[in-house]
């Protein structure tokens, strides 16, 4: 008899399930490109001097054990969203009728779990890309949500995929049960999405709200993944999220809602100390006024409250604007690293990556991903069973996701460990494709 209920296991992640394998491999020379998050070429964590200050001047102080409320700290939220969305973009939201609540959350993890726990039903239907974080899978086993949908996110020419969205609206909308409390949800992973780097246009975006438009009498909510807004090609850019307006008109619809799931773990570099906020837009003010005291229910009990500290640290960078510009120095500083590395990695494999594979040139973010090109999808269906077969019998750790995609995190690499990425990419999909290397 089985005594487990819920589907979700750390192995499913690929990520974490290749964290796994890593640390148990003893071979000394064993090459690690799996995690995303930014690291000098030492290979230790990038933290903005702003961060340490605040911290210093908290523990100096003394550390306050108080419980934090279940929301969070008074004013944080606010602060986290006007960070996200920008003062002036929330100005002319309010304008527009359409109003706002939030929630501090754990981590942007945090912030679409708690969306889809207060927003949702064990039924309906959630819209994801592919590729897409396999966290999304994780957070739909792990409560309950079992009817996940992908669409393709590239079509042939690397362009946004709407015919793909649109077929998986189209089987979403036919598998709804007879009731109209049901709704849609869609995540989109935007701007520069994990695995592949890429922003969904403003031109995108329209057509997406417009094809939502054509279901008036479906509800929707519309979860937007921010993690890695700061990190685009000018870093810090307030009009990042000046589509939702736009958005909310072209759609048509009183029963959209959209959450902008933001985290200070990329932007701020607290990988460890998870902060972030959920922030529902809506135009109807009940639903507005009603979920934030539901979202903080829901906070209270699954996590009681979130860790005081590290919210301190958070209200201090947000409060202070000369310690908030060292932080947008830090994002800068490190999209500029990161911009070199690429180049440079660009460079190196350009020449000897084998014609099945094609390089998804990112607009922003962490990552430079490769496809598996679709012409030859079927020559290779067991593409990335092999590959990663491959790479972990030679110690070499990188994540082969969704059977056609390899993921290189350019954020975290030095140089001459990318120049090792590239070879190793190079010999080992050589070899399957049947080429001498």
């Amino acid at each position: 008899m089985v005594f487990f209920e819920t589907k979700a296991k750390i192995s499913l992640d690929p990520i974490v399930g290749l964290v796994q394998k890593a640390s148990e491999d003893t071979n000394s020379q064993k090459l690690l490109a799996i995690v995303g998050s930014a690291m000098d070429d030492a290979g230790k964590l990038i933290v903005p001097d702003a961060l340490n200050q605040a911290a210093l001047e908290i523990v100096q102080q003394g550390l306050n054990m108080e419980y934090a409320p279940s929301g969070g700290l008074k004013d944080l939220a606010p602060l986290i969203t006007e960070e996200f969305v920008g003062k002036d973009n929330l100005h002319k939201l309010y304008s527009e009728n359409i109003r706002r609540a939030e929630v501090v959350t754990g981590g942007g993890t945090n912030a679409i779990s708690l969306s889809l726990m207060t927003c949702t039903k064990s039924n309906d239907p959630i819209i994801v890309q592919r590729p897409h974080w396999a966290g999304y899978d994780s957070v739909a086993l792990g409560i309950g949500r079992s009817n996940l949908i992908n669409f393709e996110l590239l079509d042939k020419d690397l362009k946004f995929n709407l015919d793909s969205l649109a077929k998986a609206l189209n089987f979403a909308v036919k598998s709804l049960p007879l009731d109209s409390t049901s709704k849609i949800t869609l995540i989109l992973n935007t701007p520069f999405d994990n695995p592949l780097g890429k922003e969904i246009s403003h031109a995108d975006l329209m057509e997406i709200a417009n094809l939502l438009g054509t279901y008036k009498n479906q509800k929707f909510l519309v979860i937007l993944d921010i993690a890695y807004i700061d990190f685009g090609p000018t870093a810090k850019d307030y009009t990042k999220l000046s589509f939702i307006g736009d958005f909310f008109k072209k759609a048509g619809l009183e029963h959209l809602s959209l959450i902008v799931a933001s985290t200070l773990s990329k932007s701020f570099a607290m990988y460890g100390a998870r902060v972030g906020a959920a922030t529902l837009f809506s135009p109807e003010y009940e639903n507005v006024s009603e979920w934030k005291d539901i979202a903080g229910g829901v906070l209270r009990g699954t996590l009681s409250n979130l860790s005081r500290t590290s919210q301190e640290i958070a209200l201090k960078i947000l409060s202070d604007s000369s310690r908030l510009a060292s932080i947008h120095e830090f994002q800068r500083n490190t999209v500029a690293m990161i911009n070199k590395r690429r180049e440079h990695f660009v460079n190196k494999i350009s020449a000897s990556l084998p014609e099945e594979l094609e390089m998804i040139s990112p607009d922003g973010g962490f990552f430079l991903s490769f496809r598996l090109r679709d012409e030859v999808l079927g020559r290779f269906p067991d593409f990335a069973k092999r590959l990663s077969e491959s790479f972990i019998s030679s110690s070499v750790y990188i994540p082969v996701l969704c059977e056609q995609f390899i993921r290189v995190p350019i954020c975290g690499l030095r140089e001459e460990l990318l120049d090792l990425v590239a070879d190793e990419i190079t010999e080992h999909t050589s070899k399957i494709f049947g080429k001498v290397h």
